[in-house]
């Protein structure tokens, strides 16, 4: 029998007693031989390690793994492929016998015909969980406790279990995410947490456990310090998380050694945030944007095996180019971005050609700028309305990046002022460079801009922030110098007059106002004519 894996530290003679249960034989209806499994709990507490094993379906044990933490890897079998007539058996150290996601995910991936985990405390079992895989993508779990486990009849179970029609993987339907980021203030609350736990809401994950680390004790390799992923594995047993989400953009070795590190899929700020577009996007001009932005996002980490890209599958992070586009070389890659650079260089012609049909009609151009969620939408939709012009824009959403594809309507405020609105996509902090460059042909809409009108949600604790991050963008682009109107929106939420007064003098022509509650945007086409005069 083959003993594999973090083997330091274990004494040869140890090793010697692991190797020589391959003599006991368990039987069809054994789930594991008594012997077998009483020295598997003696040896996990001895060294404090996860120990792993195959059986085959005649009850021959073939291997075993020693490793930390679910960090386990079990090696491939010589002369026989790993598959539906092999089971896994398991034990966890900290007493805990649920089986964790990365044992689900290893069940199904590896095709495994069961995965059971072993829950070891003081040298004494504590219970076992068994998953039975139903279909391609599913699986069905037994607990037993440690009184009757003996009673069990495997070879039935296995037979009755393998008949039971797939579930659905959670009762939402949704995937489960586990947040991590580095963060400057250790609080659980933190404000880059919760918008990431938003972005998370919007892209339809459910968001089970979340862990920060101050950043000065982040890793260049790893992201996270050695012992928070350790916390985190012992975390993410606990969950039904099946995802990991960062905060920050990945570096391809950190997204590595996450991806080795959890066995889970891996996904950053930036892929997160190109997912949300992936959905969002209804043009044709959006789509092809999102997808430039992928490939381009994606193609440092098309290295070795490509761990990053054949761990994606579907779900959260995959949608847009489709599994088949993530899984291309570098050089096919290449040229797909250079054809879609090249159809969106058409785009922007046809959008030029657009602009200067437009800019012939002598209408001034005001493009509506803000971070995401600030009400851009909903104050065209609600300019449209009061000034008679006909609407027919939905309502904005409450989530992040509601608005993806730009959206440019004429409105005559009074008999003098004929002006052509222009929404935009809501900009976010951490954008990357490469992404606003993607979607160039959506922001030229503010390069071309006559005045841009800056919605900001005053009720939001971090207004001033998000409006200095809409700053930073602008100047990016090159438009932080065009004239500028702030609208303070939301006011009626606000619950301290105090958090208006730094806004209204930090910012340049502040209005304040409530798009709830149907305030009168007279004063807005007001600044608007002065500043034209």
């Amino acid at each position: 029998m083959d003993i594999s894996g973090e083997l330091s530290g274990i004494r040869a003679s140890q090793l010697q007693e692991l190797k020589d249960l391959s003599e006991f034989k368990t039987e069809r209806s054994e789930l594991i031989h008594p012997e077998i499994l009483q020295e598997l709990i003696r040896l996990t507490q001895l060294w404090n390690r996860e120990i792993a094993v195959y059986l085959s379906r005649p009850g021959t044990l073939l291997a075993a793994a020693i490793g930390r933490h679910a960090n386990v890897t079990l090696p491939q079998i010589k002369g026989r492929s790993i598959g539906k007539h092999l089971r896994c058996i398991h034990t966890h150290p900290n007493g805990d016998f649920r089986l964790s996601p990365l044992d689900h995910s290893a069940l199904l991936s590896l095709q495994l015909e069961s995965m059971a985990a072993i829950g070891v405390r003081d040298g004494l079992l504590t219970g076992i969980q068994i998953a039975f895989r139903t279909g391609e993508d599913d699986s069905f779990n037994v607990n037993l406790s440690s009184e009757n486990w003996q009673a069990f009849d495997y070879n039935d179970s296995l037979s009755s279990f393998s008949k039971v029609a797939p579930k659905t993987e959670t009762a939402s339907g949704k995937e489960h995410a586990f947040l991590i980021a580095l963060v400057d203030s250790d609080q659980e609350d933190n404000e880059d947490l919760i918008e990431l736990r938003e972005l998370a809401r919007t892209a339809g994950v459910d968001v089970v456990g979340q862990i920060v680390q101050l950043r000065r004790y982040g890793q260049s390799r790893s992201y996270l310090g050695s012992g928070k992923i350790e916390e985190l594995v012992h975390r993410l047993q606990e969950t039904e998380a099946n995802v990991v989400i960062c905060d920050d953009e990945l570096s391809p070795a950190q997204l590595r050694t996450l991806e080795t590190e959890t066995g889970l899929k891996v996904l950053d700020r930036t892929g997160l945030i190109l997912d949300i577009f992936a959905q969002r996007a209804q043009s044709r001009e959006g789509k092809l944007q999102v997808e430039l932005a992928q490939l381009k996002h994606l193609l440092p980490y098309l290295s070795g095996q490509g761990q990053a890209l054949s761990r994606l599958g579907a779900g959260v992070g995959s949608r847009g180019p489709g599994e088949t586009k993530l899984e291309l070389d570098r050089r096919r890659m290449r040229d797909r971005i250079s054809q879609l650079e090249k159809e969106l260089k058409l785009v922007l012609q046809h959008r030029d050609v657009q602009r200067r049909q437009r800019s012939r009609s002598g209408l001034p151009t005001i493009a509506i700028v803000g971070y995401t969620n600030a009400g851009k939408t909903t104050f065209l939709k609600v300019a449209m309305e009061q000034t008679g012009s006909r609407s027919d824009i939905p309502m904005g959403e409450n989530k992040l990046f509601a608005t993806l594809d730009p959206i440019v309507r004429s409105i005559r405020v009074n008999s003098s002022l004929e002006v052509l609105l222009s929404d935009t996509v809501g900009f976010i902090r951490k954008l990357p460079t490469q992404l606003l460059r993607a979607f160039l042909a959506t922001l030229e809409e503010v390069q071309q801009a006559d005045i841009l009108l800056h919605v900001v949600d005053a009720s939001h604790p971090q207004a001033l922030q998000h409006a200095e991050t809409v700053h930073e963008v602008l100047k990016q682009l090159g438009c932080d110098d065009k004239p500028m109107i702030t609208l303070l929106n939301k006011v009626d939420k606000v619950l301290a007059e105090d958090d208006l007064t730094e806004l209204v003098e930090r910012l340049p022509h502040p209005i304040k106002f409530s798009l709830a509650r149907g305030d009168s945007l007279k004063p807005v086409w007001t600044a608007l004519s002065s500043l034209m005069t």
